[in-house]
């Protein structure tokens, strides 16, 4: 009877065990950076992940490091038609469901450090972007000539000090779309211009603007699916 019993109990906790365990549903997304490709948009996922999480029947809503796929932990049954679907639809993301067998090398990795990042961590998506945008703020100025390394280098401190600043703030897909073609542009070509003057910094915003285009036609990311705007504005 005893043995029967503690049968009986082992089988009852494996059960909960297995209820309890968490939902999670994968997502294809093209959330890739533009300015940096092998990372994921901290700027563009941010709003994405914080509404999923806003929810009662999301726990936890994750971006993995290079963009590719968002992953909500439900608290219950997952709602991706009548919950998840509008958000993404919301913000402007394409998106699809993976299936257990496309999602398997995600969950080998899931929450592994400097893979997913859960929420306002994709800020750090973010600073590591506003480095890459102040390398190319001055390379191709400096490959030509038109600028020494002294005043690239003073350039470059000021122009990832500022997208640090600008990339983790919270702003619809529409509003980033605009503050890349406009804000973010002059705020690059004043930081410029306080150590070059007027004329080289025009100079060196067309290089910039000129081999960002070619870069742009190169890879494709300028039609890259989820974006309305221009990368070559947001870089």
């Amino acid at each position: 009877m005893v043995v029967l019993l503690l049968v009986a109990a082992g089988f009852i906790v494996n059960n909960k065990v297995k209820i309890s365990k968490p939902m999670i549903t994968f997502y294809e997304t093209p959330l890739i950076c533009n300015a940096a490709p092998e990372i994921g948009c901290g700027s563009r996922s941010k709003p994405v992940l914080l509404a999923l999480e806003k929810h009662a029947a999301v726990k936890e809503a994750w971006l993995n490091r290079a963009g590719t796929v968002i992953a909500v932990v439900w608290k219950n049954e997952p709602l991706t038609e009548s919950f998840a679907k509008p958000i993404f639809e919301k913000n402007n993301i394409q998106f699809m469901q993976l299936n257990s067998m496309q999602d398997a090398i995600y969950r080998k990795t899931f929450r592994m450090a400097n893979l997913w990042y859960r929420g306002a961590a994709v800020d750090e998506l973010s600073k590591e972007e506003a480095a890459t945008i102040a390398e190319n703020a001055v390379k191709f100025a400096l490959e030509s000539n038109l600028i020494n390394p002294n005043e690239a280098k003073k350039i470059k401190k000021d122009v990832e000090a500022y997208f640090k600043g600008e990339l983790v703030k919270l702003r619809t897909n529409e509003e980033l779309n605009e503050d890349s073609q406009h804000k973010f542009m002059t705020a690059m070509y004043d930081i410029a211009e306080k150590y070059i003057g007027k004329e080289r910094t025009e100079k060196a915003m067309q290089l910039y603007q000129e081999n960002c285009e070619k870069q742009c036609k190169k890879d494709g990311s300028c039609v890259q699916p989820g974006t309305k705007g221009d990368c070559c504005n947001h870089n």
